[in-house]
């Protein structure tokens, strides 16, 4: 069973009443402007730290490729020194060959030459310290001794470059912990940045949060102050017509006559609109003009027409005040395929799986104490209006599809409901519009 609310009785009370009940809701800045103010400071530090967040991202990615560009740097250093090792390696073996070439010659000369040779000496000194070297160059061939010079020069020289290598080397990796540090440093500044737009942004939710519950407040105020004047001047109506109905009555027994109030409404043929549609309330009598929630509500007595033409899918739903469910789909028109309800105090005067037309009767309305509500249905088999489809309906608020139906409605001739408030939700942006 719905927990529907029980509704406040509101009278076709003439175009001052309903000035009343129109009434503008003021807005949120007239209310709270303070309020207000406060969030859009919130809102414009939230921006400013935004901002800030996506400076520190871009100076993080700019230092993550340069240290990419130093590490490549540095591997092609390593492997640049990789080759130089490896030169200086073979060089250093080809020296080796020569200088034991050289020796050898000088063995062989110092054979020509008798014991009287200095390079004699110097091999019984310290065959292995480097005089015996500088002898064997010496006794040497020049075309030798050109040659080890030049060997001499280019291992000069690949030790000079490996030297530079690794300095370079030593260079790069003091950059590579530069950018580290100021990689670390800027993720820290941007973890702090977006800690505090988190809080920020907190706030501001919970000032917004405030701020509707204010409006909320303040319109609910609005809406009661609306209802006691809508209500004052219906019974300040009541009032004038039963002094009428009394200075009648007065002239009737004067008269000798009397007649019976109208218990009944006489159906009337339909003024079809363009779209093929008819006002579906066009014969109640003591129509009573009560609140847009899921649908329209109304109240008072008389015969209930179909809109336009369709196929009626079905009279009852236990769920609904009364039990009475109406509802027929729609087969002409711009809102051919949609489902149209009618329900609460309502006698059925069709039968599942009947073809209607705006001239059809679909039920009559007994004034009962909960009226009549009519508007979209969502045509399934649980009998859901599209408000409560679409979870606009939270017990007694205007909804979107409500609004939509009312609107339909006073394109047709019939009044509109009653707001609530700003209709909750919003139709699909294929649904009619009137």
């Amino acid at each position: 069973m719905r927990n529907r609310l029980r509704r406040t009785a509101w009278q076709a009370i003439g175009g001052a009443a309903v000035a009343v009940v129109l009434i503008s809701v003021s807005t949120s800045s007239e209310v709270h402007p303070q309020l207000t103010s406060s969030v859009q400071s919130m809102k414009q530090e939230a921006s400013a730290l935004t901002q800030r967040i996506a400076a520190l991202n871009a100076q993080v990615q700019s230092i993550s490729s340069h240290y990419a560009s130093v590490e490549t740097q540095i591997q092609q250093l390593q492997a640049k020194e990789s080759t130089v090792e490896a030169a200086i390696a073979q060089k250093q073996s080809e020296l080796k060959k020569l200088h034991a070439e050289i020796v050898s010659e000088a063995v062989s000369l110092f054979a020509q030459a008798g014991t009287d040779s200095q390079v004699l000496s110097v091999l019984q000194d310290n065959p292995n310290s480097s005089a015996v070297a500088q002898e064997d160059i010496s006794t040497a061939s020049s075309t030798q001794e050109e040659a080890v010079n030049a060997y001499e020069a280019v291992q000069q020289q690949l030790a000079n470059q490996q030297s530079q290598l690794r300095a370079d080397q030593s260079q790069q990796a003091s950059l590579l912990n530069l950018l580290s540090a100021q990689e670390a440093k800027a993720q820290s500044a941007q973890q702090q940045a977006s800690t505090e737009l988190s809080s920020v942004n907190t706030q501001i939710q919970q000032m917004v949060a405030a701020q509707l519950a204010a409006e909320e407040q303040a319109r609910q105020a609005q809406i009661e102050q609306q209802q006691i004047a809508a209500e004052q001047a219906a019974a300040a109506q009541q009032a004038a017509a039963a002094q009428a109905a009394q200075q009648a009555a007065s002239q009737s027994q004067g008269q000798g006559s009397s007649s019976p109030p109208p218990t009944s409404v006489a159906p009337s043929p339909a003024a079809v609109a363009p779209s093929g549609y008819a006002n579906p309330i066009r014969s109640i009598g003591d129509l009573q003009i009560w609140r847009i929630d899921q649908g329209v509500d109304y109240n008072g007595y008389g015969p209930i027409y179909a809109i336009g033409d369709g196929v009626v899918l079905s009279t009852f739903n236990g769920g609904w005040p009364g039990g009475t469910f109406i509802t027929y789909r729609l087969t002409n028109g711009p809102a051919a395929g949609l489902v149209v309800y009618a329900a609460e105090d309502i006698n059925p005067d069709v039968s599942v799986g009947q073809s209607v037309t705006p001239n059809t009767v679909i039920g009559t309305l007994y004034n009962g104490p909960d009226g009549i509500e009519t508007g979209w249905a969502d045509g399934g088999a649980l009998g859901e209006t599209m408000a409560m489809s679409y979870g606009q309906f939270y017990g007694s608020n205007s909804t979107a599809f409500g609004y939509n139906f009312s609107q339909l409605l006073s394109s047709l001739g019939a009044p509109g409901g009653v707001l609530q408030n700003s209709p909750t939700g919003s139709v699909p942006g294929n649904w009619p519009q009137w």
